[in-house]
């Protein structure tokens, strides 16, 4: 699995050919290599490939790129910790001291982090991710308007390069409950202006239900009304498309698009905030017969379609927003799996009031998926890098740690903890060698050169020059580096432990890591 993966580390990656069935895919993506492994025909060997697959692919989730570079480190730190264990080592103390041994390993990558000093460093970062000029300078571009925390929404397009716009707002997934709303407009979206707004997660079964909440609209001169529901009958649809109210007032009812009530609570939470609404919540005891005007939030603009609806510049308190968004930037740092991470960062986005949408083009549709799959990576470490910054790229960053970590092994007198310290300096100058080869140089000739050139140095790899990293632009994303180390110290520590295997007769084949 490394031997497929290694060869896409650095800017003249070499591609690995995945097949499936009748169709062939080039990949220069580790973790999507790994994912294209589903099994290995001896099953010993397929249970450690399976544990790595969920590694690697694990780590491209988390921030959207170093894939590659985890799966060289794994295998270097497992390679070398064989043959240590194999001249006496006692592998349960090797892993302690290997996993003792790595937060000091982060803290000198980390104390080499710096922040992207403007666009230009950001879209010549995103290249380093995509290798791909065009999709580099749109993503640099759309990470650096929106922010670190804004809604990057990445769609199949239909041409062959490139499109991306701005919008004002928020929206959701779901959209309109009815194509009906969607008539009489020139397009297929139903878009009211100046807007009431109510949300609720209830079901509107009977069209009685509708008489409080229309009788106090009409009251209050409401023209235009967006009701959220969870759903909403024939007959109650009816009632509201009946052409003598429509006159009155035009109400487009949408719908969250999520089957975890949790998730809709969530949603609606965020709704009220951003348009100064009062959810009603079937848990709260709340219904629509009892409404009343407080309940309502506004929005100047609001639009819907038959798959999403979104709004901008609702009336939503500023405080109150300041304090959600806070709450969930502590939250999203905190939290551990990747599904919690990615909805605090759709939140986050929303509460933002800012989307990008980015749609991704290309000659056939299995191009188009690739090349969509790559921007959703880059923009996941583009992000990583606006939070926690940059080092020097071209696996300078962990080269710097060799040398103090030979040091320290001096230092040691047992032999797990001088192994732990040799084991991680063959490991953290793995990934320069590997990018070297790929690019078609004598490793060990560049290193020697590197070695005489002074500490800023770093070789760039399509001039073949040894240059100034900072300089040069050549970077790489911190958080992407340090995740890298983490998981592959971690996890290869624990395959170096494992002593038996249980295996199935029949084993059960995992499409997903």
């Amino acid at each position: 699995m490394v031997n497929a993966i290694a060869p896409t580390l650095g800017p003249t990656p070499r591609r690995s050919i995945a097949q499936n069935q009748t169709k062939f895919e080039l990949l220069d993506d580790g973790g999507l290599i790994a994912r294209r492994i589903i099994a290995l025909p001896e099953q010993e060997a397929d249970v450690g490939a399976m544990l790595l697959r969920q590694v690697l692919w694990k780590a491209r989730e988390h921030v959207g790129d170093g894939a590659a570079t985890t799966a060289i480190l794994y295998e270097r730190i497992y390679n070398e910790g064989l043959r240590f264990i194999a001249a006496g080592a006692d592998p349960m103390r090797l892993r302690a001291c290997l996993t003792s041994l790595l937060p000091q390993v982060t803290e000198r990558l980390q104390a080499q982090a710096r922040q992207l000093r403007g666009d230009a460093e950001l879209k010549a970062l995103a290249l380093s991710i995509c290798y791909d000029e065009e999709m580099a300078a749109v993503l640099g571009e759309v990470v650096s308007t929106i922010g670190r925390y804004g809604q990057v929404d990445i769609r199949a397009g239909h041409g062959r390069g490139l499109e991306y716009n701005y919008v004002e707002g928020s929206y959701w997934k779901g959209g309109a409950q009815s194509k009906e709303m969607l008539r009489g407009y020139a397009r297929p979206v139903a878009e009211l202006r100046d807007a009431a707004i109510l949300v609720t997660d209830m079901d509107i079964e009977e069209a009685r239900e509708l008489v409080p909440l229309m009788s106090l609209a009409l009251r209050r001169g409401l023209r235009q009304l967006l009701l959220i529901a969870h759903s909403i009958s024939e007959t109650g649809l009816s009632v509201l498309l009946d052409k003598r109210l429509r006159e009155k007032i035009t109400t487009i009812v949408v719908k969250i698009d999520s089957f975890l009530v949790d998730e809709q609570a969530r949603a609606c939470e965020d709704i009220a905030l951003l348009t100064g609404a009062r959810p009603l919540l079937q848990k709260a005891g709340d219904s629509l017969e009892r409404v009343r005007e407080s309940d309502f939030g506004e929005a100047r603009w609001v639009w819907a379609d038959d798959k999403s609806f979104g709004f901008a510049s609702g009336k939503g308190d500023p405080r109150q927003l300041r304090a959600q968004a806070r709450s969930l930037r502590e939250a999203y740092a905190a939290a551990k799996e990747d599904d919690d991470r990615q909805r605090l960062l759709e939140r986050l986005g929303r509460l933002n009031g800012g989307l990008a949408t980015v749609y991704v083009g290309g000659i056939a549709e299995d191009e188009i998926r690739q090349r969509k799959e790559i921007a959703e990576r880059t923009v996941r470490a583009l992000r990583s890098a606006s939070a926690d910054g940059v080092i020097p790229g071209g696996g300078m960053a962990l080269l710097r740690c060799r040398d103090w970590l030979l040091q320290a092994a001096e230092a040691q007198a047992d032999l797990e903890s001088r192994a732990a310290r040799l084991i991680m300096a063959k490991a953290v100058e793995a990934p320069i060698r590997q990018l070297l080869t790929n690019a078609g140089y004598d490793a060990s000739e560049i290193l020697a050169r590197l070695g005489r050139a002074g500490e800023d140095a770093g070789f760039d790899a399509l001039r073949g020059e040894i240059v100034d990293v900072a300089a040069a632009g050549i970077l790489d994303v911190a958080r992407v580096q340090v995740e890298a180390l983490r998981r592959a110290v971690t996890s290869a520590g624990l395959a170096l432990t494992i002593d038996a295997l249980v295996l199935h007769r029949e084993p059960e084949t995992m499409t997903d890591p």
